[in-house]
């Protein structure tokens, strides 16, 4: 390769990276790093790991197969040092570093400069959803080192014999680690199709199984295999977005990195480079069936798809050089221009998202003594066990198996009926409720009048108290007269409510005007124009001072 070629090759390969750190530079919305930190604070508090609830209202004492200490205890030192920033920075770096060493195993195996990063910015594309501030990002870096260990190890066979302790480590910080055993496993199978050893059968057996024991050498021990096992049976108990079936619409990139696979395999036909091709297509099916699992797929296939890209690239260098070279400028032009391009207008990457959770809502839930025994679902569960244990306990939260599978197919199998949802909230003795994305939350029209006081409404989250003596202060304070309905055809929508409910604080004249008052005020704020005016002459004939409807009564 010419000093001109090599060069631009280096810098394609530095600006590709650039483009991932950038795609993972990006302000912290990722709920689930809640929990995480407050249990690497409480670790590094008791210098224990608690493998139980503790902080949900619900089920304190039932076990937590807690998998990710390393993780929880770094991104704890990160925010007590710099804060949200400090793990935005190591949400890049980890990205980067997964990056680097695909690319750099692509390379090794024999892809070019310019297929390497194109099968790299493609399966950055497919794992753009699970680019978060979460411990499968461990899990991106221990594919990326033990994908480039196993090409490697190829030239200089010892190397593998770093495998078990890569593992070892990787183990401490997420549940992922099963990856990695499972790839030295695949590949050293396609070894043998390609007749190609590594080492030795009895060395590959040995080095297999230290990596197997590698994975449960950790505080969790044997619950990493029960944590596995559990996910079996997962999508019979709660429905979840990242346990779901891949499909066309929502995951266009896992199928375009599939279809990219399966061309490469007919393409290469007997020299299918088997221990790159059997890690991809071995574990696609577990990426179709959970695409919680496609990030990981979409890694460990980019080589595959490289080498499979590399003769149209070999190709064109030796056919139309020129055009080779002008596309790897292009390639570094177009990274640049969409960093730049992204950062113009973009808010600071470099903290909290503004919208990570409904935060005005919290805040008056916590003013008004909503708290004790609030339902919200489980992405505000998990900020507000980080915000508010031990004095106040969650109803949920995203540690899906710290909670027993009848309570997940209880609020997954309850009718949306308010008699039914009401019945599942008594049995664990809820008195109030936070609907976050009450547009399209269906859970938000559950919520019986009569028994539910709506005291709270913005766009991003609704509150709803129960009609009991504690919160009738506060109901009477704050009640809205509207009821919110939902339908799968269309979301939330609100109506409203022109007579007080039996047990509301205004069926005497005083509040019987109140009420009227409230009830123009939201729905000229909904637009309803109409109904505010019939709100207003039902005050006047009940001889009530007149309400402003004019746009100072927003809500």
């Amino acid at each position: 390769m010419h000093r001109r070629e090599r060069a631009l090759s280096i810098a394609l390969a530095i600006a590709t990276l650039a483009w991932a750190a950038h795609r993972a530079l990006r302000p912290m919305d990722e709920t689930d790093l809640f929990f995480h930190l407050k249990l690497g604070d409480l670790i590094r508090a008791r210098h224990a790991i608690p493998f139980q609830n503790l902080f949900s209202f619900t089920y304190p004492d039932h076990p937590d197969p807690d998998l990710a200490w390393g993780f929880q205890v770094l991104v704890s030192l990160l925010h007590q040092w710099e804060g949200f920033a400090a793990i935005v920075v190591l949400e890049s770096l980890l990205v980067t570093l997964a990056a680097a060493l695909i690319h750099k195993g692509s390379v090794r195996a024999g892809a070019g400069p310019l297929a390497a990063s194109i099968a790299l910015v493609l399966a950055l594309l497919a794992a753009d959803q699970r680019i978060v501030a979460r411990p499968h990002l461990v899990t991106f870096a221990g594919i990326g080192a033990i994908t480039l260990l196993l090409i490697e190890a190829e030239r200089r066979p010892r190397l593998l014999w770093l495998a078990p302790v890569l593992i070892l480590i990787w183990a401490n910080f997420h549940a992922g680690v099963f990856f990695g055993p499972l790839l030295i496993a695949l590949t050293l199978l396609g070894g043998r199709f390609d007749r190609v050893r590594i080492v030795s059968f009895k060395e590959a057996l040995f080095i297999l199984l230290l990596s197997i024991v590698a994975t449960v050498m950790t505080p969790a021990g044997l619950r990493l295999p029960r944590y596995l096992l559990w996910h079996t049976g997962l999508g019979a108990t709660r429905v979840i977005e990242e346990f779901r079936r891949a499909d066309a619409w929502d995951d266009p990139w896992f199928f375009v990195l599939l279809t990219l696979c399966l061309l490469a395999l007919i393409a290469r036909g007997r020299r299918a480079a088997w221990r790159r091709a059997l890690p991809a297509l071995a574990i696609a099916p577990l990426a179709f069936r959970s695409v919680r699992f496609v990030a990981e797929w979409a890694l460990i296939a980019a080589p595959f798809i490289a080498i499979g890209l590399t003769p149209l690239e070999r190709w064109l260098r030796e056919r139309r050089s020129s055009i080779w070279l002008l596309a790897q400028t292009l390639a570094i032009g177009l990274f640049a221009f969409d960093i730049v391009a992204s950062r113009v207008e973009a808010a600071n990457p470099l903290g909290l998202a503004e919208d990570v959770v409904p935060f005005r809502a919290i805040e008056f839930v916590t003013r008004n003594g909503l708290r004790e025994r609030l339902y919200s679902d489980l992405d505000v569960g998990c900020y507000l066990l980080w915000e508010g244990w031990p004095r106040y306990r969650v109803f949920q939260d995203a540690r899906l198996p710290a909670y027993p599978d009848e309570f997940h197919r209880a609020l997954d199998e309850t009718p949306l009926e308010p008699a039914a949802w009401d019945a599942l909230l008594r049995r664990y003795r809820v008195d109030s409720a936070l609907i976050a994305d009450p547009g399209v939350n269906m859970r938000a029209g559950s919520f019986d009048p009569e028994e539910w006081a709506l005291v709270y409404r913005e766009d991003d989250a609704l509150v709803f108290a129960r009609r009991t003596p504690r919160f009738a202060a506060v109901i009477a304070r704050y009640e809205i007269p509207l009821r919110v309905r939902f339908r799968f055809d269309g979301g939330s929508r609100v109506e409203p409510i022109d007579e007080p409910p039996a047990r509301a604080p205004f069926h005497d004249a005083a509040g019987r005007c109140e009420w009227d008052r409230r009830l123009a005020r939201a729905l000229f704020n909904e637009g309803d124009r109409a109904g505010a005016r019939r709100a207003t002459d039902d005050m006047r004939e009940r001889r009530c001072p007149e309400p402003s409807v004019d746009g100072s009564g927003a809500r």
